[in-house]
């Protein structure tokens, strides 16, 4: 892959860019089109927030009621004896 990399392809590695995961070449690459594409950049931030967001609410133990938890368990039931 020579010349400037095309949007389509950064978007491939966007999770690789962020945990640090690609060679020497390929990161510059990446900085060169983020250098020269706006669009790009904010979709990278915008992707990184998410990934921010995601990790966030991971951590984050959530209760749910307990009718919704009874409701949905009864859903899950009825799926699995269908399927």
């Amino acid at each position: 892959m020579k010349g400037m990399m095309k949007c389509e392809e950064c978007f491939d590695l966007l999770l690789d860019y962020l945990e640090k995961n690609l060679d020497a070449g390929t990161r510059q690459r990446l900085d060169e089109h983020f250098a020269a594409c706006p669009p790009c950049v904010n979709f990278l931030e915008s992707y990184q927030s998410c990934a921010e967001m995601a990790q966030q609410l991971r951590d984050q133990l959530v209760e749910i009621p307990q009718e919704l938890e009874s409701r949905l368990k009864a859903f899950l039931r009825e799926e699995v004896a269908k399927g």
